[in-house]
């Protein structure tokens, strides 16, 4: 029986490079920071950036003993997590999940998170795809996440996904489109280049409605904060405006209010 307490939030977007692994990272730290039990799942069989960041000190053997992979060919979940503190467990990314990615069943993975106990949220980053692995993900999820930039590109790829869940009617599945690495408008001339984009989002019907009132600005700070462990996001002026917006963020997707640094 499912716990109803647990929330499983996903993140993809079927273009790389529009932050989706960044923000599940920062969620997860941010959760944890916040007291929270968390199950990070790497399903990125491309770059693995979540296992990455989190897999520090865990040696290769354990690794390739662990692993999402292992799920998808029928092991359970709790066998294959990798502790990483007391509030953190990582289901490691392997490249040999795509293996799976014409898989015909796409409820595999819904059924072992049913059995999960003991976590508040479980995070899932994905490959920047459209396949058989990712609609395993959608269809085991709560909320799911699609952090876009807002430019021709990322307006092409949004509507090529959509229409995609559209075809697999996902009624429950609550979809929040996030306009990441966002740099606000100089000028409310609406002939600008940067406005029009702006207009091609707010004013389709498809995903209008879906649109996140949070903007997630484009900033060195958050760079810096994957990359430096020892850096930290909170209301000190340096990072004040990121730690708002992440805020705004947590509070969204997640239904909790942060009260500390990140």
């Amino acid at each position: 029986m499912r716990d109803l307490t647990l929330k499983t939030i996903a993140f993809n977007m079927t273009k790389g490079g529009t932050g989706k692994s960044t923000l599940s990272i920062i969620t997860l730290n941010a959760l944890t920071g916040a007291g929270y039990k968390c199950l990070a799942i790497d399903t990125d069989i491309i770059n693995h950036s979540l296992s990455f960041y989190f897999n520090s000190g865990i040696p290769f053997e354990e690794i390739q003993g662990k692993n999402i992979f292992k799920v998808f060919t029928g092991e359970s979940i709790p066998d294959n997590v990798l502790k990483i503190n007391d509030r953190l467990d990582l289901l490691h990314a392997d490249v040999r999940l795509s293996d799976f990615r014409s898989i015909d069943n796409f409820k595999r993975l819904k059924k072992q998170i049913q059995d999960l106990t003991g976590y508040d949220y479980i995070i899932i980053d994905t490959a920047p795809t459209f396949d058989n692995i990712t609609i395993n993900v959608f269809n085991a999820s709560d909320s799911l996440i699609i952090p876009v930039i807002p430019d021709i590109f990322g307006y092409q790829s949004i509507k090529y996904l959509f229409k995609k869940l559209a075809d697999l009617e996902l009624s429950t599945l609550d979809v929040h489109v996030l306009f990441n690495q966002y740099e606000k408008p100089r000028t409310d001339n609406k002939a600008t280049y940067s406005n029009q984009i702006i207009d091609l989002f707010t004013g389709d019907e498809t995903i209008k409605g879906f649109i996140s009132p949070v903007r997630i600005s484009k900033s060195n700070q958050i760079k810096r904060y994957i990359n430096d462990r020892g850096y930290t996001i909170n209301t000190r002026r340096e990072t004040a405006k990121q730690y708002g917006e992440l805020k705004d963020l947590l509070k969204s997707i997640a239904g909790i209010t942060l009260k500390g640094g990140i």
